[in-house]
This record gives C-alpha cells, sequence and structure tokens, in this order.
C-alpha cells in the first residue's frame, strides 16, 4: 500500500524458507522459476516456483544436505547449483536431474565452504576453508576437474570471496578481523578487500575507505569492470552510499547516498543499469531500486524483516536479480517466519530510466 506496487509472497509455509544470498542467482535463466530452499519437509531442500502458475516443487533428493541460503543458478540458467559435504552438486532445475559437479574428497585437507561465485562461462568457481589452524582459498576448474590453491594462511576468518566473472585469474576477498572502525590505525592496515591477481602473482589491498567511513557487502558487475560496495559512516550509519571502482581499485564513483536509509546488501543487474538495495533498520526496511544511470532511486516495496543482531542470513532481506531484470527476489521474516517474495520490475528496468 505504501508504494502501489505488485509483489508475490512465494512461499506461506509455517517452516521457514529462504531466497538465496545476496551475491546468487535465484531464477533461471528463461524467468520461469525462482528456486529457494524450505525447511517444510523437515530438512532443508531445494524447491522451484513456476512464476506463471505459482506450482512448487521439491527439485533437490531429499538425503542431500542443503544450507538454507548457501546456493546459486549457475551461468547456464539451467542449473542449481550446492554444497553437501565433500562434494559440490547440480541440479537441473527443469528435469530435476542431479549431477555431482566436483568431488573435493582427497584433494583439500578439510570440508570445504561453497562461494556461489562463478565465471560468466561457468567454467571456474571457488572453495574455501576457514578453520581454527587453516584458512584457504581454492580456485576450481571445472572443465578439467582441477584445484588451485590462491591463498593460505594460519587460521583467520576471510568472508565473501569472488571471482571476477570475466577474469578467473583476479579473485577478491575480505580477511578478518576486521579492522575499518579502528581510525587510528593506518590506511594500509583498514583494507575491506584484498585481491589476488594470478596473473601477476600478487595478492594486495584492493578495497579502503577514508577515514571516518567503512565498506562492507561488495560484488563485481558482470562485465567484471566495476567492484560494487557500500560505504557507511562511521560512528553511527547514515549517510551511507552505493559506490564502485574500478578493477584496478581506482576510478571511485559514488552512485547514490541517503541519510535516512540504512542501505545494507545488495548487487548490480547483469546489464549493469540497476542496483537492488534492502535495509538494515529492524523491522521497518525498504527495497530500494537505483537506476545507475540517472542516480535516482525509489522505494518498490518494504520487506519489514526483522533485521536480528549478528549474521542471522533467515532475518536478512538479500534481495538479488533475475538474470533478465524482471524480478528481484528476496527473503523477509515479517510474518514470524523467514519467507521467499519476488518483485515484477521489468516495467521500470525496461524503460531507459526514471
Amino acid at each position: 500500500p505504501e508504494t502501489g506496487r505488485e509483489f508475490i509472497q512465494i512461499t506461506s509455509d509455517t517452516a521457514p524458507a529462504v531466497a538465496c544470498y545476496f551475491e546468487g542467482q535465484a531464477f533461471t535463466g528463461d524467468e520461469k522459476y525462482v528456486v529457494y530452499a524450505s525447511r517444510k519437509s523437515g530438512r532443508w531442500r531445494l524447491y522451484r516456483t513456476e512464476l506463471a502458475t505459482g506450482l512448487a516443487t521439491a527439485i533437490s533428493p531429499e538425503e542431500r544436505g542443503v544450507k538454507d541460503d548457501d546456493y546459486t543458478m549457475m551461468p547456464d540458467g539451467e542449473r542449481v547449483c550446492y554444497m553437501d559435504g565433500w562434494k559440490l552438486y547440480a541440479t537441473h532445475v527443469e528435469d530435476m536431474k542431479e549431477e555431482v559437479l566436483f568431488d573435493f574428497t582427497g584433494l583439500l585437507p578439510d570440508l570445504p565452504r561453497f562461494t556461489g561465485s562463478f565465471t560468466r562461462d561457468g567454467r571456474y568457481t571457488l572453495a574455501y576453508l576457514r578453520g581454527d589452524t587453516l584458512t584457504a582459498i581454492y580456485r576450481i576448474d571445472l572443465d578439467r576437474g582441477e584445484t588451485l590453491e590462491v591463498h593460505r594462511q594460519p587460521g583467520g576468518k576471510i568472508t565473501h570471496p569472488l571471482i571476477n566473472p570475466m577474469d578467473p585469474d583476479l579473485i577478491s576477498y575480505v580477511p578478518g578481523p576486521d579492522t575499518q572502525n579502528d581510525m587510528s590505525l593506518p590506511m594500509d592496515q583498514r583494507a575491506r578487500s584484498w585481491k589476488i591477481d594470478l596473473k601477476d602473482g600478487t595478492n594486495k589491498q584492493f578495497l579502503t575507505v577514508p577515514y571516518g567511513y567503512r565498506a562492507t557487502h561488495e560484488s563485481w558487475s558482470q562485465d567484471g569492470e566495476r567492484f560494487f560496495f557500500f560505504r557507511k559512516t562511521r560512528p553511527g550509519w547514515s549517510p551511507v552510499s552505493i559506490c564502485s571502482q574500478d578493477r584496478e581499485g581506482k576510478d571511485f564513483k559514488l552512485h547514490y547516498e541517503s541519510d535516512s536509509i540504512r542501505l545494507g546488501h545488495g548487487t548490480v543487474s547483469r546489464d549493469g543499469r540497476w542496483f537492488v538495495s534492502d535495509s538494515q533498520e529492524p523491522g521497518k526496511n525498504e527495497l530500494v531500486l537505483l537506476n545507475l544511470e540517472s542516480g535516482k532511486a525509489k522505494v518498490l516495496c518494504w520487506p519489514n524483516s526483522s533485521v536480528t543482531a549478528g549474521h542471522d542470513m533467515q532475518a536478512h532481506v538479500h534481495p538479488s536479480f533475475s538474470s533478465g531484470g524482471n524480478y528481484i527476489a528476496f527473503t523477509s521474516d515479517r510474518t514470524g517466519i523467514p519467507q521467499v517474495y519476488v518483485v515484477p520490475v521489468g516495467d521500470i528496468t525496461k524503460k531507459s530510466a526514471f
């Protein structure tokens, strides 16, 4: 009622359902289905809902140990990819046939985590370890069935490892602990993201924002040329900006800034013209669509998710575009239980501007 726009509640069960993390892809390439995880059978399984009919179908085997938001559609737009134990699986969404995409057994010293990050040709993805004694990032060549260790450190935390969609030799990641809020540190100790460049053999500071700010929740544009992120004011939060830099860490651009909306997670559309962002005001939060060409933004709807403290993924909105830019998927626990929603936006994104 506050925006006059349609949004669709995809799930309405007494069990939680969750759309993929904002770095992933929730829709098939033809935009026929939205894919999500639900626990309505007693354990997490992947489902598809046909947008034209609302028909929901379980598509991952019942015995598979799928994690709530740790999955993504692959670049071919036909298969959804997820990790269970030592194996990376893919299920064809239309015919529901599952295959082992990669078996890590005997190749890594510990159980890998899946990043959901692929090159656009679908050949390369990433896996990583995050343990007490060893933390490492691996590039996976799915065509050759090979793993390549690209980073190793003695324990510690790594988050958001991302492969450049167009250049498999460029990999960004976020090291821990996060030191950005300590304004007494020199700038070379306050990086948000580091970048591995396999061509020149470097691993160096990539994204560092000026004193008085911190950066969060980065993502690559699909052409591999821009690295988007949120710049938040410290202390406090606002004003907060949606910004980007080029693949060399230069050519900084501020695309949109707000002192009233607590912008938090989001990503750029495949055509590079639009950006969707949630808000992190607990219980009262907007879903915002930004036109990157005009710099104008509008509120699509109010997910009003609880956004509980910490990193409870089921309480965060985490919006993502469909590949054609006609839909946005997100999660909200506005009903008390996390459910999946879709907002049609093709009437906006197919126009030149607003």
